[in-house]
């Protein structure tokens, strides 16, 4: 009895240990990528699979459901480098079509960075913007002209774009051929 005991209890903490291995890393499936961009495309839908749901459980976040729109996800800047609060990088020239749509600078947790000037998002209708459209978005600790999105004190970070009302579909593909912004690293400190 000792011993179905033990191999249970052996069986539970590997599975909790392989689960949060997994999830540690994101979702082992149900992912497209576009450049550094990052898109879970089964978070909103009702039969999401388990280690989706199980990673939303966790982080506490209501995923945008499939009609609402698109959030897409970069850790790491067109190189492949974790993106650096050390470092200042630019955003743009242009995102994927949307009615509307948020940048926000998040921890590696997801939540809201902490930074001194206490901005964290930045929306569609609050750029300076070319005559083409076309805009920049510096991102970095210290003070840039135009626009800027401050950073803290933390070595990392992650951008969280979020395209409300958008005509793409959450299909890994039509990501690919869409335009989303370039995360260029300009200088480190």
């Amino acid at each position: 009895m000792l011993r179905v005991l033990l191999l249970l209890a052996a069986g539970v903490a590997l599975g909790l240990w392989s689960a949060e291995a997994v999830l540690r890393n994101g979702p082992p499936f149900g992912v497209a990528a576009a450049g550094p961009w990052r898109l879970e495309t089964r978070a909103g839908v009702a039969d999401a699979d388990p280690y989706t749901r199980a990673e939303l459980a966790r982080g506490g976040e209501i995923p945008l459901a499939l009609g609402e729109g698109l959030q897409l996800v970069a850790r790491v800047d067109d190189d492949g480098a974790k993106l650096d609060s050390r470092c200042v990088y630019s955003l743009g020239p242009r995102v994927p079509p949307a009615r509307f749509w948020t940048l926000e600078i998040a921890d590696r947790d997801g939540y809201p960075l902490d930074n001194p000037d206490g901005r964290t998002t930045f929306r569609s209708g609050e750029l300076l913007r070319s005559g083409d459209g076309a805009f920049t978005i510096r991102i970095g600790a210290q003070v840039q002209p135009g626009n800027w999105l401050p950073v803290g004190a933390k070595t990392g970070f992650e951008l969280v774009l979020r395209l409300y009302d958008t005509p793409l579909s959450a299909v890994g593909d039509e990501i690919q051929r869409s335009a989303v912004p370039r995360i260029l690293r300009e200088r480190c400190s």
